[in-house]
């Protein structure tokens, strides 16, 4: 069985747990655009602040093909692959088993393949978009995956998109003036200014060191 997990990189922004109401509404205008998958990635990958270069979850389907059933863990709308089964537990457009993925309701090998794509920040331990509270580098994602067999890694967003999410955060602290309510519009409205910064990456995905700076890291593992 082969796994593609994709992880925000440490280097984006941490919130404190002490969160206000204006980021649940922020999240809501989110919820509200992914009933219209196609236009929320849409505006997700031209405007949004990460320019994804590493391995993708198609990437992975056509790298790693295989027989057998195959999982998409936390996929919200995004539909992978017609021979791939979404799984989410918000019942959005395209999913077919509303679940947990820390308690899946299938049997014990009967998965070929799992993505996991920007997912696992969100169950260990908590994780309520648009704020988090773990993230990994590198070698900490290898550490999570230890009792797995690494098939390869790296950036799957690189530096200057990490440099992007912290200049929205930069501009939304620096003229919120204190206000929590719109510190938050001011992050999504920043990604409108300085997304063209993330397509840089096509050049610093590859620079030396780049993972020590990824904003997204991934790993494919394979079970010993």
């Amino acid at each position: 069985m082969r796994h593609l997990i994709n992880s925000d990189g440490y280097f984006a922004v941490k919130n404190n747990m002490n969160e206000t109401s204006s980021k649940d509404r922020v999240e809501n205008i989110r919820d509200a655009f992914k009933r219209w998958p196609r236009l929320y990635f849409f505006i997700a990958t031209v405007f949004g602040p990460l320019m994804f270069c590493g391995l993708s979850g198609k990437g992975f389907l056509k790298k790693y093909g295989s027989e057998g059933v195959c999982l998409n863990l936390g996929s919200g709308p995004r539909v992978i692959g017609e021979e791939v089964v979404n799984v989410d537990m918000y019942p959005y457009k395209g999913v077919s088993v509303i679940a947990d993925i820390t308690a899946l309701p299938f049997k014990d090998g009967s998965v070929s393949r799992i993505v996991c794509d920007t997912v696992l920040e969100h169950v260990h331990p908590f994780h309520s978009s648009p704020s988090d509270y773990q993230r990994w580098t590198y070698g900490g994602l290898l550490h999570l995956t230890r009792d797995f067999e690494t098939v390869e890694g790296g950036n799957r967003a690189g530096p200057f998109s990490a440099l992007t999410v912290w200049l929205c955060y930069f501009f939304a602290s620096a003229f919120s003036f204190g206000s929590k309510s719109l510190y938050w519009v001011l992050i999504n409205m920043a990604m409108f200014i300085f997304f063209p910064i993330k397509l840089l990456d096509i050049v610093g995905n590859h620079l030396p060191q780049a993972t020590n700076m990824a904003a997204v890291l991934y790993v494919v593992i394979r079970k010993k």
